[in-house]
This record gives structure tokens, sequence and C-alpha cells, in this order.
């Protein structure tokens, strides 16, 4: 099973292929700062990937988009898109020293805005 070292929490945690590092942290209360759902527009759940980049699934359009939006390079991935296809990944948590900006993507009707 994939597992998940998160440096600055001291925390190892098993994941299941597909998921997200974001719902992976969730499942096992490791906190993940995060404002849309999980829906690739505000960029506050990004982490740092230490080692196993090679694990997650490559940076889609969306994802991208973000990233380049709040000029984050790699190492830099958003937790809600990562997702894990196995081994072992060792990731930071950044702190966040400020508030991020208000979400200003409109929610789909239906969608859960806590999601």
């Amino acid at each position: 099973m994939p597992k998940i070292h998160f440096t600055n929490k001291n925390r190892v945690v098993e994941a299941d292929r597909g998921e997200s590092i974001l719902d992976a942290a969730l499942r096992h209360n490791v906190s993940i700062y995060h404002t849309c759902g999980g829906n690739a527009s505000c960029s506050t759940c990004r982490v740092v990937v230490l080692k196993g980049e090679r694990n997650l699934s490559p940076i889609e359009t969306a994802e991208a988009e973000i990233l380049d939006a709040f000029d984050l390079k790699p190492p830099h991935r958003l937790g809600c898109q990562a997702l894990i296809i196995g081994g072992e990944i060792e990731i930071e948590i950044p702190d966040h020293a400020r508030a991020p900006r208000p979400n200003k993507t409109p929610q789909l009707p239906g969608s859960d805005p806590c999601g």
C-alpha cells in the first residue's frame, strides 16, 4: 500500500491508489489547509514534494493553471489534484503565514462547498 510521509508533521500514513494527497491526509487527521473543497481553484492545499514525484499522477491542465497563477513551480503540487499511483511519497505541508485570497470560483449547482 502506498505511504505518504508528512515530514514537517512527523506522520506517515497509508494511502489508497488513486486517492489524492488531500483526501489521504484528511482521512488520517493530518491537517492541510484548503478553501475550495478540492476543486483546483485556490492553491491553498499546495504541498512540496520532497521525494517520490514519480509515485504521483502527472500534473494536468487545471492544476498547472492554478500553480502558474500563483507562481508555484515544481516541486509544488496541489494536494487535491495530486493522485497517489503507488510507492512512497515524502512531502512537506507549507505553513500559511497569512490567509489565502478568497475563493471567487462559483460553486456548481448541487456541489458541496466543504467537500
